[in-house]
């Protein structure tokens, strides 16, 4: 059961070649420059557009075939869009709003639980006017679940919110998107909703996908390096919460077979769960050895598999975990040379920070 997609078109000067196969349930963030193609797909998807030759099928449900001249318009699709905007009528209440162009044998049930999931079933009776940004979003994300879609695309639907309200959605999407069973397509241009929400990664550039996989190995494969440049590259790893330390306000977490200490921050509902974490290159150090006296609690053995010059002064140094896991630490040229570091040779690798999602990864 999946989401087949093939399509070319041309807009004026520019060529779209898009075509990727994903998985039929959840979140599969869809990222690139302006201009790459994010919106033609989501308009592809969403019949708003009409490619030139293609297909698109999801499950048993062929939606575009333009070779049997098949185009199933948009109100057969069972598609549903959560766009920037939450787009809810002024005038009508909450539920009014919700209930606009839903099925009518949808149930009071499915509207109970879904206001419950979201955090919105307290504002039923109140006006759109009243609400908050990011209330507004989880009501349209509510509104377009109402319609019963098979397929939910979401055009960037956190970017103008701030912070705050921005973490606030996104706590409520990771919630949903481990209950429905439909595949969701979300569009972005933030780094921290693809670590926080996405389960997969599709990366176009220039109209074409340059890279397609689950989140993790195409954020460590190099693609993104381009948004990732000197200091702010990192490594996206999956690590396994462990017990607290008796004395101090620090929790285990496991990675490969490695342990990390972190602070302990709302993980204690997550023990025995794998979490996802991300180390930024730099707060990762590098030493010689592990008896050396440091104030950083995390020193883990590493190989040097690559070092790469970021600039005149700075280098990459790709640090090897195991056959298949890494970090990435920046240094200066200077520590560099002094600690003769090469390809091949054996060290600890310090790490001073690390991020987290309160995502449940066992549950996607």
């Amino acid at each position: 059961m999946t989401l087949q997609f093939s399509f070319t078109h041309r807009f004026d000067s520019q060529d779209f070649a898009i075509q990727c196969q994903l998985p039929a349930k959840g979140v599969t963030a869809v990222f690139g420059r302006s201009g790459s193609g994010k919106s033609t797909l989501l308009n592809v998807l969403s019949g708003l557009l009409h490619p030139q030759s293609g297909h698109v099928k999801l499950n048993r449900l062929t939606m575009l075939d333009t070779q049997k001249n098949i185009h199933l318009p948009v109100w057969k699709r069972k598609v549903a869009m959560v766009f920037q905007d939450a787009r809810l009528f002024p005038h009508l209440s909450i539920k009014e709003n919700l209930l606009f162009g839903a099925p009518k044998r949808s149930s009071n049930t499915f509207l109970n639980e879904l206001t419950a999931l979201l955090g919105i079933d307290h504002l039923l009776t109140a006006k759109p006017n009243t609400l908050s940004g990011g209330e507004k979003q989880r009501v349209a994300i509510a509104r377009a679940l109402l319609s019963e879609p098979q397929l939910l695309l979401m055009d960037e639907p956190l970017a103008s919110l701030d912070i705050p309200r921005k973490r606030e959605v996104i706590q409520y999407l990771n919630q949903l998107s481990a209950k429905i069973e439909i595949p969701i397509v979300y569009v972005t241009h933030s780094l921290e909703e693809v670590m926080h929400l996405a389960d997969h990664l599709l990366v176009l550039e220039s109209g074409k996908v340059v890279d397609f996989g689950d989140v993790e190995t195409v954020w460590n494969s190099g693609t993104l390096s381009l948004w990732q440049e000197g200091e702010r590259h990192s490594t996206l790893l999956n690590a396994k919460v462990a017990e607290r330390h008796e004395h101090y306000a620090m929790r285990k977490m496991k990675v490969a077979d490695h342990w990390l200490w972190v602070p302990d921050q709302g993980l204690e509902d997550k023990v025995g769960q794998c979490v996802r974490i991300r180390i930024d290159a730099q707060d990762v150090s590098v030493t010689l050895s592990r008896d050396a006296a440091s104030s950083i609690r995390n020193k883990i053995p590493v190989t040097i598999s690559e070092i790469k010059a970021i600039n005149a002064h700075s280098n990459l140094i790709t640090l090897q975990l195991s056959n298949t896991l890494m970090l990435k630490s920046t240094l200066t040229q200077w520590a560099t040379e002094e600690l003769n570091l090469t390809q091949g040779c054996h060290a600890y690798a310090q790490v001073k920070g690390v991020s987290f999602t309160q995502q449940n990864l066992a549950s996607h």
